[in-house]
């Protein structure tokens, strides 16, 4: 395990219970997971004061005063009450120095400082310990990435404490996008998907068992596309849009419960491939009648190959994705394009219209050709971009 860059003040404010649920954990051990998440080493304050029982926690507890650890400069400090993910902490560390991101409410949630500036111990006040730090984005917004003030919904005594949680969960997921989205993921697959996370958010289902459960759905769909006619086809499809929505939901709930790990994203990844490659195969099957038995396992095999190929390809780019994306040049452009059409959901919409418009053959011969147009292109921008700007 990697040793943290620095160390996260994770601040339980008075009159708020540590152990509320929100997005399916305690507020004290989300906060911390997220402290985890962003490479930081978390540490609760005043703990004991708060009745938090440091086991509930990743991090230990500590009261004001408490000597910070000197071989990590950097400290982040976080209210507990704060709904927000992992990436919203990694993109305030990420910044060029010390400053502070406020909650919708206008009061400061993160802020980033070091140990010299907070005289090497544990401050006893976030806000006081931030004041003077330059504010960055707008309250509530980090970039894009929502904060949202979870004060009054944790509160002991507030007797609409659920609504509130259950409005800043909807919030929080409301923003959970991928940058690679496509057009078809933005206009159908999120709003289907953003429902049915808030639904799971409370049960103890985990991303991998979603992505699984959206690869049954897949393979299901792919047996069904190999069916004759139309009916068999369009219920396959039907399926496999199913698992797009599915797709969706694992990386909200993952980004929700801060539950995203490589595990998750190598499975996600796998996933991926393995449907592609199962529904052009059920395609095959579907096109064997028309094209002969031959000719349509040759475009199978083809496409199979070249998704497989596309998969090592694709993965090895991402694995290098910050070396070479923020190079300018039109191939780093193009290549980060490839990517995201790759990784879009939209083929899913393209496979239920030709299902309905019984053109699954000529959807084949194209996707066969198509493969192997991919990895070669997307080999060989990666070559040239890992090799230096152009």
């Amino acid at each position: 395990m990697p040793r943290p860059a620095g160390t996260a003040l994770l601040y339980v404010p008075e009159g708020v219970d540590p152990l509320t649920i929100f997005a399916g954990r305690s507020l004290v051990d989300r906060a911390s997971a997220l402290a985890v998440a962003a490479g930081l080493e978390p540490m609760v304050v005043d703990a004991a004061a708060s009745g938090v029982a440091t086991g509930a926690a990743r991090g230990r507890g500590c009261p004001p005063g408490t000597p910070l650890p000197s071989d990590r400069a950097t400290v982040l400090l976080m209210r507990c009450d704060v709904g927000c993910v992992a990436g919203t902490l990694r993109d305030l560390l990420a910044g060029p120095g010390p400053a502070a991101a406020r909650a919708d409410t206008g009061r400061i949630a993160l802020a980033r400082t070091t140990v010299r500036a907070l005289d090497g111990r544990v401050p006893d006040d976030l806000e006081a310990a931030a004041r003077g730090l330059p504010h960055v984005g707008r309250p509530g917004w980090l970039g894009a990435r929502r904060i949202v003030d979870l004060a009054s919904a944790a509160s002991r005594d507030a007797p609409s404490a659920a609504v509130q949680r259950a409005s800043a969960e909807r919030e929080l997921i409301a923003t959970l996008d991928n940058p690679r989205d496509g057009f078809f993921d933005r206009v159908l697959n999120r709003r289907l998907s953003r429902p049915l996370s808030r639904t799971l958010l409370p049960f103890a289902v985990t991303p991998n068992q979603i992505t699984i459960g959206g690869l049954v759905l897949a393979l299901a769909g792919a047996v069904c596309l190999g069916l004759p006619g139309v009916a068999g086809p369009v219920l396959g499809a039907l399926l496999l849009q199913l698992s797009a929505v599915l797709d969706c939901v694992d990386g909200e709930i993952a980004r929700a419960k801060v539950l995203e790990s490589e595990w998750g994203e190598w499975l996600d990844i796998t996933s991926d491939t393995l449907i592609h490659v199962a529904t052009f195969l059920g395609i095959a099957v579907h096109a064997w009648p028309e094209l002969g038995r031959t000719t349509a396992w040759a475009l199978g095999a083809l496409f199979t190959v070249g998704g497989l190929v596309s998969f090592v390809v694709v993965t090895r780019a991402e694995r290098t994705e910050d070396l070479w994306k923020g190079r300018a040049g039109w191939r780093a452009r193009l290549l980060a394009l490839l990517l995201a059409t790759l990784t879009t959901r939209d083929l899913s919409v393209l496979v239920l219209v030709a299902a309905a418009a019984n053109l699954l053959t000529p959807l084949l011969v194209g996707a066969a050709i198509g493969a192997q147009v991919f990895w070669m292109g997307a080999l060989a921008l990666h070559a040239s971009v890992m090799r230096g700007p152009r």
